[in-house]
Formats: C-alpha cells, sequence, structure tokens
C-alpha cells in the first residue's frame, strides 16, 4: 500500500511540476503585452502560484521516493 501512494505522490509531484511550468509560460505570454496594472497583477499572483505549485511538487517528490524505496 506504501509503494501505491508513493507512485500517486510522485504522479502528482510530475502534474505540479509540469502545471508551475505551463503557469512560467504562460507568464512571459502576458509580459509581451502592453504594460498595464493587469499585467502587473498577473505577475504577482502568478508569481505565487508558481512558488507553491514548485514548493508542493518537490514536498510530494521527497515524501514519494521515501515511501517507494520503504522495503515492507
Amino acid at each position: 500500500m506504501h509503494r501505491l501512494v508513493g507512485i500517486l505522490q510522485l504522479f502528482m509531484s510530475g502534474l505540479l511540476g509540469c502545471m508551475a511550468l505551463a503557469t512560467l509560460i504562460n507568464m512571459v505570454l502576458i509580459a509581451m503585452r502592453p504594460e498595464t496594472i493587469s499585467v502587473v497583477n498577473a505577475f504577482l499572483g502568478q508569481g505565487v502560484i508558481i512558488i507553491f505549485m514548485a514548493v508542493w511538487s518537490r514536498v510530494f517528490f521527497v515524501k514519494g521516493m521515501e515511501r517507494v524505496r520503504q522495503q515492507d
């Protein structure tokens, strides 16, 4: 059971990593728009989201690797 949970955590880690990368690409595309306050607001909001997704991705990766390597 630990191995299954570990694999699911590794899957979630990869999914969150891909989402963070997609959000970063979206932020680059938003940066090409003319400068307005909405672009600055989008930068701040997406910056926070990217940080949290990267942190959760790392947490899931570390915990998932611990569970997968665990000997029953």
